[in-house]
Parts: C-alpha cells; structure tokens; sequence
C-alpha cells in the first residue's frame, strides 16, 4: 500500500487501510510528495547520497528515473501482487515503477482528487494514462464514480467501496435523554462550510435559545467562524474546541442530541467522497442533520436516519436542527435508525472486506494474463 504520508489525521480510512486489511501489508509512504520514499519503519527506498549521484552519473539518469527505478526493484524483490495506491496523484506517481515491475496497480480515489477542478486539470493528462494503465480505480461513492467516468474513465475499471467505521468504538448514545445539544466534528474548510452551520444556528437559537452547538476541528476558516459569532452574540451558544482526540470527540457525542455539518462543493469543484464523520454519528445513535451532497444521501437516508438541507439552504438546515431540537423522541427514531444502518451497511469490516475481495480480483485477473 502506498500512500502520501503516514499521517492519519481525519484520514482514519487510510490507517485501516495499513494495519487492518486482511492480508500481508507492506506500507510505504511520502513525505508529503506523492511518491513513496520510505517504510514505516522509516527504511530509505532510495539513497540519496554520494555513491547514487555517481550512480547516476555514469548511468545518466536523473533522480526521478532513479527512484522509479528504486521502487519497481522493491516491488519485485519483496514478491509484491498487486500496489493499493491512496489519492489519484499517488497511483499517477507510481504507476510506471509498477508496470516495470510487471505488477497491477489499483487507484484508490478519496475526494478531492476526483472533484477539485484544478487537481483534474493538472492531472489530465497522467490520468488519461492511469485510466488505461490502472488495473482497478476505486470510489468511495456513487457520486465519485461518476465523477470518475466524466474525467474519462472506463465504468468496468470501477468500483465502489464505501467507507466504514469500528462500530464498537460509537454505542451507547441517548439522543432523547440529551439537552439539545448539537456536535460538529470536521475540518474547518471551504467543503465543510463551518461558517453556514453558524449561520444556520443562529437562528435556531432564536426558537430554541437553550440550544448549544459544539465545534470540534481547526482550520483556515476557523478565525472568520469565530468573528460571525461574536458579531451575532452567539459565544454563550457556541463552543470551538479546536482539535479533540478520538476519545475526546466520542465523549462529545454521548452528551449531544444531532450532529450537523453543511458539506457543500466550492468554487474550486472540491468536495466531500461520503462523509466519515456521518458514519461515526450514526453508529452512536444520533441522527445528523446534512447537505444533499455527492456521497452523504448514501449513507443519510433522509426523513429515516437523519434530515438533509440542500447544499447552501441555511433555513432549511435550521429548520431540520429545530425539530430535532424541540423532538427528542424524533431524535431517538431517526438516531436508532442511524445505527442500524451503519452497523449493517457501513462497518469497517465489511468496508475492509470487500477491499480485499477487490484486490483479490485484481491479482487473480492478473495471474491469468
């Protein structure tokens, strides 16, 4: 498995991807490139030092022949069957080391590699080449795949793994026993639009003025949520945690009546894939107020498991967030439906399962040839 880095923050997918896929995993990561420069143990794929820019020089490569050379003699050496590559920039990175290496490639795509309009326009051409090349692309949505197939890819090259989580880490939320009280976990970016659901709660506050919102995250737009709150008196009504540890945020949830988030697709085509965090809500039992947004109507069935604005409706979202608001038995019903869809559809072993079904394809189509 390759991937950009091994840093796992808000990418919880990626870890399960490395230490719970069940198979024989070797990992390699960047350093914030999107190609692999070392282990997890922090062993070198490539030497840069003195004896390699001989090497080079005599051999009249550059660096960047070197490594592709330096990671297809590591694929074969280490008896790779087949290269998970996390993000479209990385399999793009890696896919000429892997066809010198007689080895298939998959591409796993994740969001923005998809959607944002300047990564598709920077990338056009490599991935016109990973399209013909990969052997699997894999979408974390419905929405993704089609996304997919507009930048030019073949349909039967794709396919769909949904995201899932550890359910027994979320249990034991009581939604109509919670104030209302309403949590948002994410990164405070354009996608995520943390500004909107400020916006959206004000005027909750004005039906329901015990109404709390909790916000966990950081991020550019974090300093612009904090001036709209301020400007609209809401400091008693809305608390900014910053970043919270896993437990910290699940400790969040036991207290909380919804979870809220208004994803919405920029200016620049950046978006959500599905929504982890919704996930995350849901197999604790509470319902989530949410956008009709790419991948999030996969996984919120709206008026069953939770209630979904349109992207950008602020008084819709608000309308959704009074009704949970001043309904804690329609809290509970959405939020038991929440969980019962999460835990049978949307686990992190049967995300990590089919996965692995799909890699297995790969190499057997692979061994065949």
């Amino acid at each position: 498995m390759i991937a950009p880095s091994d840093n796992i923050y808000s990418e919880t997918f990626i870890h399960a991807h490395m230490h719970r896929l069940p198979a024989e995993v070797t990992s390699l990561v960047g350093d914030g490139s999107y190609f692999p420069v070392r282990d997890l143990q922090g062993n070198q794929i490539y030497q840069r030092n003195l004896w390699s820019a001989l090497t080079r020089r005599v051999s009249k490569i550059s660096i960047s022949e070197a490594e592709k050379k330096a990671l297809s003699t590591f694929l074969s050496q280490h008896d790779i069957d087949v290269v998970l590559a996390e993000y479209g920039p990385t399999a793009c990175a890696v896919q000429d080391s892997c066809q010198m290496a007689k080895v298939p490639l998959v591409a796993h795509f994740h969001g923005f590699d998809a959607f944002q309009y300047s990564t598709a326009k920077e990338y056009e051409t490599r991935y016109k080449k990973l399209f013909h090349n990969t052997a699997c692309l894999i979408a974390a949505s419905k929405s993704m795949a089609n996304q997919l197939c507009h930048l030019g890819a073949s349909a039967e090259k794709i396919e769909i793994n949904h995201y899932g989580v550890n359910v027994s880490k979320f249990e034991g939320g009581s939604p109509e026993v919670a104030p209302p009280k309403f949590v948002a976990v994410g990164r405070f970016v354009e996608k995520k639009a943390p500004y909107l659901t400020v916006l959206a709660f004000h005027k909750v506050v004005q039906q329901v003025p015990e109404a709390h919102l909790t916000m966990i995250g950081d991020g550019p737009l974090l300093e612009a949520c904090k001036q709209i709150i301020f400007a609209l008196n809401l400091k008693d009504n809305i608390s900014l945690l910053g970043t919270r540890k896993p437990d910290e945020i699940i400790q969040e949830f036991h207290g909380a009546r919804a979870f809220v988030q208004h994803s919405l697709r920029t200016s620049s085509g950046d978006s959500e894939s599905l929504g982890v965090v919704f996930l995350e809500a849901g197999a604790m039992g509470l319902p989530a107020v949410g956008t009709r947004h790419d991948g999030i109507p996969e996984v919120i069935v709206d008026g069953q498991t939770g209630l979904l604005a349109e992207e950008g409706n602020i008084d819709q979202c608000a309308n959704h967030m009074i009704a949970i608001a001043k309904d804690p038995e329609l809290a509970k019903t959405l939020g038991d439906a929440a969980r019962e869809r999460v835990t049978s559809q949307f686990t992190e072993e049967k995300s990590l399962a089919n996965l692995h079904n799909i890699l297995n394809k790969v190499v057997q189509t692979s061994q065949l040839k």
